[in-house]
């Protein structure tokens, strides 16, 4: 009786495939990414994170809001952005 052993294929086997990120961290020149390119990715991704997390609460649209107007950020101009935002909610059709 013959054992078969299976092991993980490597870079040239047919069944080799290599993901997206694999690829992205192993970089251009093929080696192991470098202590500095891995900073720089950690800071993309937390720089996407921020990002998301300002649009979902209202930070970017605040931020919009005070460019639109030509305004300094305080409490009344945050006033009407609420005013402005609440508004622009009860008016938006809905489906169902």
């Amino acid at each position: 009786m013959s054992e078969v052993v299976h092991s993980d294929p490597t870079p040239g086997h047919p069944e080799w495939s290599e993901s997206c990120a694999q690829r992205a961290l192993r970089g251009a020149g093929g080696s192991p990414p470098t202590v500095r390119a891995l900073w720089v990715q950690a800071n993309r991704v937390c720089h996407l994170i921020f990002a998301f997390l300002r649009e979902v609460f209202d930070e970017s649209a605040y931020t919009r809001f005070l460019d639109r107007h030509k305004l300094e950020p305080s409490r009344s101009t945050y006033a009407a952005f609420r005013r402005e935002h609440e508004h622009s909610n009860a008016c938006r059709v809905r489906c169902c």
